[in-house]
């Protein structure tokens, strides 16, 4: 497989995760605000579009390794540090509540106690993350397009029946571009935690940066199709904690079982690349091999996976999006600076 396509496929799937699967994301950054969620989701496409062009150049001309180098150089040593940690932590946390979930969900559908559940999901990932790049992009190669093809389906069906006759009322619209710039930064930068290590790997700039932009192009296009879904099937949509799959139900048993299989390998995906971000910080900070810092997050995570983190996400992410904007806002002015 071409560079581009291997690259767009790890963009993709660090950044759709269970969230984008599920629709849920979707829902709470765009599709509130009706008819201009659309305009909503094409500006998130321009921003990482710029965003690859100008942290993806960077990678390249100062050698980043991982998020906390550009953390430093955007922010220097004792506000960097402060800030790799608080990313580190909402990382660790990530990768906790997916193995949590993907434990949940084998409980669930499967019958699988929970504890076994959690086991499974830490060990399969444990094991694909052991091949470093190659387990990412190969997971990631396998994944996409399984996650690209549900949400084309049941987007076919629900236009078929549909149309374009959306019924939704009037919706405070006046931060839209503000939502669009916090969710854009907050996933750019989950994705860089992934994309800076394999960035030392893969030599090719232009192959690295065309792969960026394919991503973000497929991306788009879920993001425009899972809205579309969202809207047609307002106000009950809305109030579902899985729209996707309460919209796939309208179309009979397989389809919510395919999603359902899907929404899970989405956990599984973001979990590995969760873990080989992870992994890849703590060898730089404890100078130890890659595998014995695999296994020293996973003895770490799996007694956290145990607790309910729903109040968790609530208060990790907003500080993540906030703290990943002003990272990307110092970047992109230096960057600026650096080419002039």
């Amino acid at each position: 497989m071409r560079d581009e396509f291997k690259i767009a496929a790890v963009f993709i799937g660090t950044i759709i995760g269970a969230g984008l699967a599920s629709g849920q994301e979707i829902l709470q950054f765009f599709s509130r605000f009706g008819y201009k969620s659309f305009v909503g989701i094409l500006f998130c496409f321009f921003l990482y579009i710029v965003l690859s062009l100008i942290f993806i150049n960077l990678a390249y001309i100062k050698h980043f390794r991982s998020y906390n180098d550009l953390v430093c150089y955007c922010l220097g040593d004792r506000l960097g540090f402060i800030a790799d940690w608080m990313i580190t932590i909402f990382i660790f946390f990530s990768n906790t509540i997916m193995i949590s979930g993907g434990g949940a969900m084998l409980n669930e559908y499967l019958g699988i106690d929970k504890a076994y559940g959690i086991i499974i999901m830490a060990s399969i990932a444990f094991l694909v993350a052991l091949f470093s790049t190659n387990g990412v992009i190969a997971i990631n190669s396998f994944i996409v397009p399984l996650s690209t093809s549900i949400v084309l389906i049941l987007g076919a069906f629900v236009f078929v029946e549909n149309g374009f006759n959306l019924s939704i009322p009037y919706f405070n619209n006046r931060i839209i571009y503000g939502s669009a710039i916090l969710y854009s930064c907050f996933n750019f930068m989950t994705a860089v935690g992934v994309l800076y290590p394999m960035a030392s790997e893969v030599k090719n700039k232009q192959s690295f940066l065309k792969g960026c932009v394919l991503g973000s192009i497929v991306l788009t296009l879920l993001g425009i199709i899972i809205n579309y879904n969202i809207l047609v099937y307002y106000p009950a949509s809305f109030n579902s904690e899985v729209p996707n799959l309460y919209i796939a139900k309208n179309y009979g048993p397989l389809l919510p079982l395919y999603l359902t299989i899907i929404i899970w390998l989405e956990m599984f995906t973001t979990e590995v690349g969760c873990l080989y971000s992870l992994s890849r910080r703590i060898q730089l900070f404890l100078n130890k091999s890659y595998f014995i810092c695999l296994i020293l997050i996973l003895i770490v995570s799996i007694p956290f996976s145990f607790i309910g983190f729903s109040n968790l996400i609530k208060l990790f992410y907003p500080p993540f999006g906030f703290i990943s904007l002003i990272i990307l806002l110092v970047g992109t002015i230096k960057y600026i600076i650096l080419r002039k």
